[in-house]
This record gives C-alpha cells, structure tokens and sequence, in this order.
C-alpha cells in the first residue's frame, strides 16, 4: 500500500479527517508540518538507540553556535522552556533547592509581568512554583509600575515579545531588571524571522529566550530555550536529563523530549537559517494571487494582502484578508467558516469556526501553512459556498 493509502487507512480507522489548514501554526491543528531534512532527522534518529543526555548537549552547542550565543537546549515546546528558565531562576544551580520544587515557600519566587501584555502562556510561570505578580494595569504599565511590583521575592521579570504600545519596551525592561540583579525571561516563541530575532534578547543580555520549534519547521513539540551558559546549566538540572542519575530529584521529568524531536529541532533550525527567505515570501504573494484572482468576481467582497504573525517587524505578507459587505453577501461569516470546516475536504482559516466573533466582518485565509495548490482548493470552495 502507498504511503498516501497507509494514512488515508490510518486516519479512517480513527475517523479523523485530514484538515487544510490556512489558520495559522496552531498547535491544535499539529503545529507545523516537517520537510523533507527536518523528516530525515527524525527517522535517523530512530534507527537505533542513542544516549539521550549527550545528543542533547552536542546539539545545544552546535545550536548556540549556529545563533552565535552562549548556550542553548532542545525542549518539548517554548512552553516547557519557559517552566525551566523559572526553574533555573527559582533554584540558582542548588541540588537541595532542584530537589525542592513546584514547592517554592520561602524561595525568591516572583516574576513581574507587565498586566497589559498578559497571555493564557505566562502560566507556564507557574509550572515550576512560580508567582505571577502583575505591574501595572490593562491599559498601560510604566517603568514605575514595574519598580513597585518588584520585592525582596522577586526572581524575574518575564517580558512578552515583541515590543508593543503603552507598556514598557524590552530594552526598559532590561534596563530595570540589571539594576536590581533580576534575570529577564523573553517568551518569543513566534519571533523566529527576521533571522536576527532568534538571538537577539539574549544577545542584548536578557537571561533566557524562549522558540517554539513549529515556527521553524520542527514539529509541535519542540522548542528551545536559548540563554547564557550559567542560565542554561541551571534549566537543565531541573529537567528530565538530570533524573535518570546520580541528581535524580529534577522537578522536570515530564517534559522529556525524544531523540527524534531533538535531532529535528537541529535539522529544522539550520534548514531555517540556511532558507532563501525571500523565495519563500514570492511563493506567498502568488498564493495569495492565485486566491485573490479566483474571488474577485463576488463584488460584496473586498480583500488585502496582511501579515498574519504577531512580530513587529515589518515584512511581506502571508494572508489573504477577504471583507465581506454583510448587506449584500448570501452567506454570514459564521455559515461560510462551518460549511467550510463540515464540507470536503476540511479547510480552518481564521476565525476558527468555533470561535466567530458576531461582529466580525472579514476571514483570514494564511498561506504560510499550506501545500501548493490547496490555495486553489479554499478559493474553490469559498466561490461555492458563495455561490459562484
């Protein structure tokens, strides 16, 4: 049986559809999808058993150089990274202290976070035994604000990247954090392009940053923690490769990453680094125009080409925004994103249709996550639903 034909029977038996996913990198559709060096890797690494603490290490380091840092480690998504570079804050290279957490009492176990930039992932600061005390309000955080939520507890200030209006900007944020000997955590899960992204918190002396893995072509469960080299001694005592030995206390032994994960973050980070991006970005704008071209004959509809990541930097765009003039269109936002999750095959763009804003008058349609020629398939489909 064809490799086409073992999935199709695969996913039957489970009655799982395959899903064209033009929402975006969403871990609760898979994340990412793995090329060709990226799938190479993974198999390589299951061809035989490996010694798991040191393909660890030689990948960190081959990692930190390729990024040009001090030091790095492979984690089971930017998630996990974050729990660990709390972990490392929280016990400062202790063995009594690894062997103490989630149980924090009496540990400096603070991370200030600014309130405006609040997200359900600075949980992940709780993970290890951390406390979240917020600086600030919704609206706006200031340098002040930020001064009177630190306290003789404070481990960390936890910044939430990119930069963005009424809070305090990063190099702020590290300005206050090394006047008063705080590490700083950068969550930049997304910030992987431009290339500079990946190492500049920590090249502008933040502790630790935080990748996830799926924003580079690695699959969803992997991502990096980036940092100095104490910083990144100290995540590591507190993992899962510090448990199996003579530490065997580390709080982190459920966040272990397989052989295959770790060997495919490496493939898939210098895969990524080596790109011809602006080949990628051409690819894009013809998706884009492909799509564009299909449904310019509805004159309820309007569109423009936007950029779909949440980075502050400017750069080409990855989706096709599609404006609907709800007086004159046959369908709702709402109908048209169900009957095109119901309908075959299954396309989610965004909004997702388990999430349709009422008031919403436009749908996404991202290109980054497609194959080529499903962009024919969603315009299809959308010119069907519209009647067309």
């Amino acid at each position: 049986m064809s490799a086409d034909g073992t999935r199709q029977r695969l996913l039957a038996q489970l009655g799982v559809r395959p899903v064209i996913n033009a929402h975006n990198d969403l871990t609760g559709l898979g994340g990412s999808l793995p090329q060709g060096p990226v799938l190479e890797a993974m198999f390589v690494a299951n061809e035989s058993f490996l010694e798991v603490d040191s393909l660890s290490d030689a990948a960190g380091v081959a990692i930190a150089e390729m990024l040009g840092i001090e030091a790095a480690l492979v984690t089971p998504g930017a998630a996990a990274a974050t729990v660990l570079a709390t972990a490392a804050c929280m016990t400062d290279g202790r063995k009594d202290l690894v062997a103490r957490l989630p149980d924090t009492r009496g540990l400096r176990n603070e991370f200030v976070v600014q309130a405006g930039r609040r997200t359900f992932y600075d949980r992940c600061l709780e993970g290890a035994g951390g406390r979240i005390v917020p600086a600030g309000d919704e609206i706006s955080t200031s340098e002040a604000d930020i001064e009177e939520a630190i306290g003789e507890r404070t481990a960390g200030i936890f910044f939430y990247a990119p930069d963005a209006p009424n809070v305090v900007p990063f190099d702020r944020v590290l300005a206050i954090a090394k006047r008063h000997h705080l590490a700083v955590i950068v969550d930049a899960a997304e910030q992987v392009y431009p290339l500079d992204n990946l190492s500049r918190y920590v090249r502008a002396g933040a502790d630790f940053a935080t990748y996830s893995g799926k924003f580079f072509g690695a699959g969803s469960t992997a991502g990096l923690l980036t940092g100095t080299a104490a910083g990144i001694t100290g995540a590591r005592r507190n993992s899962y490769l510090a448990f199996e030995g003579p530490d065997a206390q580390a709080f982190g032994r459920h966040m272990k990453v397989g052989r295959g994960e770790i060997l495919a973050a490496y493939a898939a980070l210098r895969s990524w680094l080596e790109m011809d991006h602006d080949r990628r970005f051409r690819q894009y704008r013809r998706l884009l125009d492909n799509m564009r071209t299909r449904l310019e004959g509805f004159s309820f509809l309007s569109f423009s080409y936007e950029d779909g990541s949440v980075t502050a930097d400017p750069k080409p765009p990855d989706s096709l925004r599609v404006r609907f003039d709800r007086s004159r269109s046959p369908k709702t936002l709402e109908e048209v994103v169900r009957e095109l999750h119901d309908g075959e095959p299954c396309i989610i763009l965004r909004p997702h249709y388990r999430w349709v804003d009422p008031d919403r008058n436009y749908l996404d349609i991202r290109v980054s996550t497609l194959r080529a020629g499903q962009e024919k398939i969603i315009a299809g489909r959308l010119a069907e639903i519209l009647g067309g």
